[in-house]
Formats: structure tokens, C-alpha cells, sequence
């Protein structure tokens, strides 16, 4: 079982600016958490409220040790309590020892078996140490009083960064990956071999997005798609050929990357979206890419990138030719970062939820969607759209670079774009901004930011 935290970008900065401060001494700090369980998998704690430790809270604050009045503890562990949320404690390390020390074991020990004895649950709390140049190590500790490493720390917001163990700047790449490292470093080889991303959808931008992320070297990869391959897919659908008409595409997929030989592990799932399976499989992500026209599994990956902190990289294209002839009307591609602080699918208007509803009828209910699209009170399927490989490949290229420049940060001003819009016929290229005042329930509100695991799953009837 895999224990690891994320943390929203805005708490992490919050927290530096709390701990790390010029005279040297420890200071603290409790983070109400959700929780994010797959059994025999992984629990992952995702932050929700930061509360710091003033001066006045604090008993004592020297250059090794740090304490307070539990009043104030107790206080987080009855807001934690009602909704079964977790409770991190974090302190600093001003001489920079990156292990627990005995006095750090012997506290923490008595207040998680207070927090234990008060809360009660079987769920894990953790603790954190934060060095001077703001890195983190963790642990959480379980019912049973014992603790185990947290082996995975993600900050996720505008940047995407990773904190783990074995991440070190002496890392040798591969020799495969020695020109992508001339570029960028050791550490995004590294950073990226550690990711395990979920790709919904594998069609035309789907495959694109595979077959790029495999030769960046991403340590594993996850397909979900139910569809099978049909001749006219084979224009633009990566890795495909005239035999595997009628394949599963997810498999072929699958087989292709597993011959490329670059090492990246590979799991599919021939399922909606929404089925329990492909669901532990997102929350098992580090990162999401959505590359379906599918309106109803759009919601679900939109939901998902806030409650479960989980960052979702979506993306679309529109080609439209005027009626009665091939001449061109649109050609538009669009690339979305979803993150708590972004404005989400909904509110810059990619979701159409009539066209979500009837998905959602004919995929659970085919004889009563039947019944209503005779009756005209769903939208039905259209003539098929125009899709060119050139444009798929390149809105999926732009994708799989909006992932490297969050990590690596090679365009800092474009981190300040969550949506980019590309009007291709036009050679156009729009930003559009946050709305003012958002009173979107899932973006514009922070109540389900890293809310992980509740029932209803995501507060929606699937």
C-alpha cells in the first residue's frame, strides 16, 4: 500500500512562508486533509485547510524543537471529525535533517494516539518536515500507532512539482534519454518516471498523447476507452493498422508501446469512465488527460480535478466546413489545465450538458433514450465530424508540452493561462481569463477542493 499527500500549490506557499522564516528557529502548523482510498493500492491524503501557529499559540519555538498547547490541536481534530477528514502536522528543520528525529518520534507518537483515542476511524494521519529550501519529507501514521514513509509528495497549481525519497541530482537518465536531458535536466527524466498517468480516450488525440508520453518516458501509462477500431479511424488513429479493424482500441494501444521497449508499464480499461475500475484508476493518477468528445465522462474528469486534486489536462478540436462544400469554417483547438484555482469545463462553457444527459440515458437506459429521441426530447447522434491526423497530433503535442512546462516551467508566463485557445485557420491564439467573481460550485467555491472520497462519489449520481 502506497502512502502519499497532495498538496494544493497555495497551502504549500502558505506553509513556506509560515516555517521557513530568517531566524532559524522550528515552527508548526495542522493541514485538515481529505482522503483518496483504493484498497491494496494507495491512500492519498489531499489538503483542504491550513492552520499556522502563531507566536502567541506556541509554548516554546527553538532552533530544535517546537511545542504548543494541545487546546489548540484538539480544536483541528473536532473540525476534522465530522467529515472523517485527516490531520497532517508539519514543522520545520532549520539545520536541515531530512529524517524524523527522536524527539519528533516520541511527540508525534502521544498526540496521533490522542488523535486516535478522540477521532477514532481507520483511516491513516500524517506528519510533515519542511527543510529550509522548502523540500518535504512525511509519514503517516495508522491506528495501530505504527508509521510508515509517505513516498510520494506532489504540490499541484499552476507548476506541477514532486517530492519523493529517491529524487536526487546526482539521478543518471537512461542513455535512451540523454538528447531529452540536454534540454531539460536530469530531473524532469526523473520526475516523469515516476508519474503514473490516465488517458481518457484513445482515438486520434488519445494515441498521439500515448505514444508522446511513452517516448518521454513516463513510468506508467493507463488507457480507458470502450470503443473498438473502424475503418475510417485509421486516418489519424496512432499505432493502428487495416488488421486491427474491429480490435479494441485500448489494446492495440497497448501492444504498440509495449514494442516500442522504453520501459513505461501499461494497463487498459475497456469501460466507461465512470465504472468502479476506471475510477481507482484516476485516483491512482498523478495526472489525467481527457481526450474524449464524450460530454458526460467530461463532467466526471472535471469533478475529479478538484475534489481529488488530481490535475486533468483536456483537450478538443473542432474542424466545420460550410454546408454544401469543403470550404473551411472553423478550425479551432483547445487545451484546458484543470487545478483548484482555474476556472473549470463548465464555466468557460466546453460542456453541453443536454447532449451529457442524453449520453448518460443511452448509455443506462438505451430503450427509454430510444423512446425519447423519437419523441425529439434528446439530442441524437449527428452526421460524423472532420478530423485531419496533422491537427489531432498537434492539439495532442501541445497537450503533452502544457504537462512539461508545469513541471519544468520552460514558459513561466504561460503557466498563468489555464485555457489556451488556438484558432488554427486564423493563426490565433487566446488566453482567456479566470472569471471575476466565479460562484461555480465546483471552481469558483472551495467547499469540494480535495473533499477525495464521500458518498455520492464526486456529490453527483452517476
Amino acid at each position: 500500500m502506497k502512502n502519499t499527500i497532495t498538496i494544493q500549490e497555495q497551502h504549500y506557499k502558505e506553509l513556506k512562508n509560515h516555517l521557513i522564516q530568517d531566524d532559524g528557529k522550528e515552527r508548526a502548523a495542522f493541514i485538515i486533509c481529505g482522503r483518496s482510498l483504493v484498497n491494496g493500492n494507495e491512500e492519498r491524503l489531499l489538503t483542504r485547510e491550513v492552520h499556522v501557529l502563531s507566536e502567541k499559540d506556541l509554548l516554546s519555538s527553538e532552533r530544535y524543537q517546537v511545542s504548543w498547547n494541545n487546546n489548540h490541536f484538539i480544536k483541528i481534530l473536532e473540525k476534522a471529525e465530522s467529515k472523517n477528514f485527516a490531520v497532517v502536522i508539519i514543522h520545520n528543520h532549520p539545520e536541515n535533517l531530512n529524517h524524523f528525529s527522536s524527539v519528533d518520534d516520541n511527540g508525534e507518537y502521544h498526540l496521533f494516539k490522542l488523535t486516535f483515542n478522540r477521532n477514532g476511524g481507520n483511516g491513516s494521519h500524517g506528519s510533515l518536515i519542511m527543510m529550509s529550501d522548502g523540500s518535504l519529507i512525511g509519514r503517516v501514521w495508522k491506528p495501530d500507532l505504527s508509521n510508515e514513509p509517505i513516498s510520494k509528495i506532489r504540490i499541484i497549481g499552476e507548476s506541477f512539482k514532486l517530492n519523493y525519497p529517491e529524487r536526487t541530482s546526482s539521478f543518471i537518465s537512461p542513455e535512451v534519454f540523454n538528447r531529452q536531458q540536454l534540454a531539460f535536466g536530469s530531473s524532469l527524466v526523473q520526475d516523469l518516471s515516476k508519474l503514473k498517468i490516465t488517458i481518457v480516450g484513445a482515438g486520434a488525440t488519445g494515441s498521439s498523447t500515448a505514444l508522446l508520453l511513452t517516448r518521454l518516458g513516463i513510468g506508467e501509462l493507463c488507457l480507458i476507452d470502450k470503443d473498438t477500431i473502424e475503418e475510417s479511424n485509421l486516418n489519424r488513429l496512432h499505432g493502428a493498422t487495416m488488421k486491427d479493424v474491429g480490435k479494441y482500441k485500448v489494446d492495440v494501444l497497448q501492444k504498440y508501446i509495449k514494442e516500442i521497449g522504453l520501459g513505461t508499464k501499461i494497463s487498459v480499461e475497456k469501460r466507461w469512465v465512470s465504472d468502479k475500475e476506471c475510477i481507482d484508476q484516476l485516483k491512482t493518477s498523478d495526472l489525467i488527460f481527457g481526450c474524449t468528445d464524450d460530454h458526460a465522462g467530461r463532467i466526471l474528469l472535471n469533478r475529479f480535478a478538484y475534489f481529488y486534486l488530481t490535475p486533468v489536462i483536456d483537450m478538443g478540436l473542432v474542424i466545420s466546413v460550410k454546408e454544401g462544400s469543403c470550404e473551411l469554417q472553423n478550425l479551432q483547438g483547445r487545451i484546458s489545465y484543470l487545478f483548484p484555482g482555474s476556472d473549470c469545463l463548465v464555466t468557460k462553457g466546453n460542456i453541453d450538458m443536454d447532449i451529457a444527459y442524453a449520453e448518460n440515458l443511452k448509455r443506462n437506459e438505451p430503450e427509454n433514450y430510444k423512446k425519447l429521441k423519437e419523441e425529439a426530447y434528446v439530442i441524437g447522434e449527428g452526421n460524423p465530424s472532420p478530423a485531419v491526423v496533422t491537427f489531432t497530433t498537434q492539439i495532442a503535442t501541445m497537450a503533452v508540452n502544457e504537462l512539461i512546462n508545469r513541471i519544468q516551467g520552460y514558459n513561466m508566463q504561460a503557466l498563468n493561462a489555464p485555457h489556451k485557445i488556438f484558432f488554427f485557420h486564423r493563426g490565433m491564439e487566446i488566453h482567456p481569463e479566470n472569471v471575476s467573481n466565479n460562484e461555480c460550485r465546483i471552481c469558483g467555491m472551495k467547499n469540494y477542493w480535495g473533499r477525495g472520497d464521500m458518498n455520492p462519489f464526486l456529490d453527483m449520481v452517476l
